[in-house]
């Protein structure tokens, strides 16, 4: 039997090629029009699917993270790619991960300028996220507990050693670790202005990027899966953007920044998802969200994903977003005609359907023994 315990949103193609070369990916397939890879957790049993946007935004990622929690029954959507720091203290390179999801444009309202007659100014309003307190408690130790410190040191010391960056360009330390509120938003941000617009909601915002907020309000409505969000820092979200993004490396490849942020920013993943105690969050017999009960088995088998309580989130979802388009599209996946678990089960027919015995626990729980030779395409 296989286990899905992540589902992974990467935004771009471009990102999915960072992504990949980090995730020990396993294969692939079609469902419903939409590319899903599996992969295991490099150094782990633990298995998740990933899925390309190829576009950004916060619709996007909606749909794409409702498809996961509804459909696969991730306990854990992830959103990864590059993020643009708002603050001074985060470099470029830096890893921020998301204490707080701020969509800073939510109920944004566009007046005249009292100052500036002739133009307009946005009054922002905003709401916020936040992943569950057990995921956050653990993403804010991990530096500091004795069993995953060292974790961290090595993280940033080998991702010094692998920059692919020009001696002038070369970072002189290593990147850090940030765990702190996060602005989302459907803007591509490129200017120091802006910023401090942004930060006038809210002073402590580190870095801004364009899907979390999407994956956040599934996962939200959703109440049997967290969201994570990791982001590579790539630019300062100021004018030098353009600059910034066309950097090459030592092999005279361009992106060099967005290529080290994002890697980075899956390398850290990595660990925090092999650690023996993360949390993951599923839901237990009676169907109440907890935090430490087996995450649900993908059988072979033609069970039907009906309307229901999904569809009703779905739909409140879409409505939150805005937008016919994109309630029909979550209500499209919430009434699918064939089960995906198939399309799971198709990629590897081979493995048998044992039961986990009763009254297991612990990070590895139910996981089939690793089969490379079945399992790589």
């Amino acid at each position: 039997m296989t286990h899905l315990r992540v589902g992974v949103i990467v935004p771009l193609p471009e990102e999915f090629g960072y992504v990949s070369s980090v995730l020990d990916l396993l294969t692939d397939f079609r469902e419903q029009g939409r590319v899903y890879h599996t992969f295991r957790v490099p150094g782990t049993d633990t298995r998740g699917l990933l899925t390309v946007l190829h576009d950004m935004g916060q619709t996007n990622a909606a749909i794409a993270a409702q498809d996961l929690i509804r459909v696969f029954r991730v306990p854990l959507v992830t959103v990864i790619g590059t993020g643009a720091a708002l603050s001074p203290e985060v470099a470029l390179g830096d890893v921020v991960v998301a204490s707080e999801i701020d969509a800073y444009l939510y109920r944004a309202k566009a007046v005249e300028d009292a100052e500036h007659p002739g133009r307009t100014t946005l009054n922002l309003a905003g709401t916020s996220w936040k992943p569950s307190a057990p995921l956050l408690d653990h993403v804010r130790n991990f530096p500091l507990r004795r069993a995953s410190r060292d974790i961290v040191t090595s993280w940033s010391g080998d991702a010094l050693a692998d920059c692919p960056l020009t001696p002038e360009l070369r970072p002189a330390h290593g990147p850090a670790l940030h765990v702190t509120p996060v602005a989302t938003g459907e803007v591509v941000v490129g200017s120091a202005e802006f910023k401090e617009v942004i930060r006038s909601r809210n002073r402590t915002l580190a870095a801004v990027e364009m899907e979390a907020g999407g994956a956040a309000l599934s996962a939200y409505h959703s109440d049997t899966a967290d969201v994570l969000v990791i982001r590579g820092i790539s630019d300062h979200a100021a004018r030098d953007k353009t600059e910034t993004d066309g950097a090459r490396d030592v092999d005279g490849r361009p992106n060099a920044w967005r290529r080290y942020g994002v890697t980075n920013a899956t390398r850290l993943l990595v660990s925090l998802l092999a650690a023996p105690d993360f949390p993951w969050r599923t839901v237990d017999p009676a169907g109440v969200p907890g935090t430490a009960v087996p995450p649900r088995r993908l059988r072979r088998g033609s069970s039907r994903v009906g309307g229901g309580a999904g569809a009703a989130g779905g739909r409140t979802a879409a409505a939150a977003l805005g937008g016919a388009a994109t309630a029909a599209a979550i209500e499209y996946l919430a009434h699918r005609h064939r089960d995906a678990e198939e399309a799971v089960a198709a990629v590897n027919p081979s493995r048998s359907d044992a039961e986990t015995p009763p009254g297991r626990s612990g990070p590895d729980e139910g996981h089939d023994a690793p089969d490379p030779a079945a399992e790589h395409p």
